[in-house]
């Protein structure tokens, strides 16, 4: 081989060598070991992808009237029946029917889900009062 061969193989292998360095990996996320500084940028652009929506559990002035009106009857009848007093009968709140029935020992509730059809019975002894 002449010396212009060889020093043209040498240029060449030169040129096709590339130096090469260790990756190493550094993660964007806080979470996981990166940068703090990119803790609000990542919420941000989290924030400006959610498309839900919180629900609104404000109650306009009717539906608000009619569950404390429920309360109220509801807890007319739970008073009378723990001291004895209530009377016979069906009680009607709107979203349940409560049936009230004197038996020999106490009284007994039957309590109607109107929306749902789901039938409760409470038998209770009745403890002084009338009746």
């Amino acid at each position: 081989m002449t010396y212009r061969t060889l020093l043209s193989l040498a240029v060449l292998s030169m040129a096709c060598t590339s130096q090469a360095t260790e990756l190493i990996y550094t993660p964007v996320n806080p979470s996981f070991g990166g940068n703090p500084l990119n803790g609000s940028f990542l919420l941000n652009k989290a924030q400006a992808q959610n498309d839900n929506k919180a629900s609104s559990t404000e109650k306009d002035f009717v539906t608000r009237f009619k569950e404390s009106l429920e309360r109220n009857i509801i807890n007319s009848i739970t008073r009378g029946v723990a001291d004895g007093e209530i009377t016979d009968g069906v009680y009607d709140t709107g979203d349940f029917r409560i049936e009230v029935a004197s038996t020999g020992t106490g009284v007994m509730l039957t309590i109607t889900n109107i929306e749902t059809g789901e039938v409760t019975v409470i038998e209770m002894p009745t403890f002084g009062g009338g009746n």
